[in-house]
């Protein structure tokens, strides 16, 4: 299993690019933000009983985790 650094240095080979470690960290930091936006959309929605779904119950903890790890990153 690849780690993460490595999987972004071939992608960076593949694609013919050069990333920093601090452009990488901001694309990090925004893929996280952009993931918790979505799960709490998802939980507020199932909150509203919009969907019943109980897969989503625990998704507002998610956001957090989320939010913290991006937070982390920063």
């Amino acid at each position: 299993m690849l780690t993460r650094a490595e999987v972004v240095e071939h992608y960076a080979d593949r694609a013919g690019l050069e990333v920093s470690t601090e452009q990488w960290r901001f694309y990090e930091v925004f893929g996280l933000f952009r993931l918790a936006v979505i799960v709490q959309q998802i939980w507020f929605r199932f909150r509203r009983g919009e969907t019943t779904n109980p897969a989503f119950a625990g998704f507002g903890a998610g956001v957090n985790v989320l939010v913290d790890r991006a937070s982390s990153r920063i």
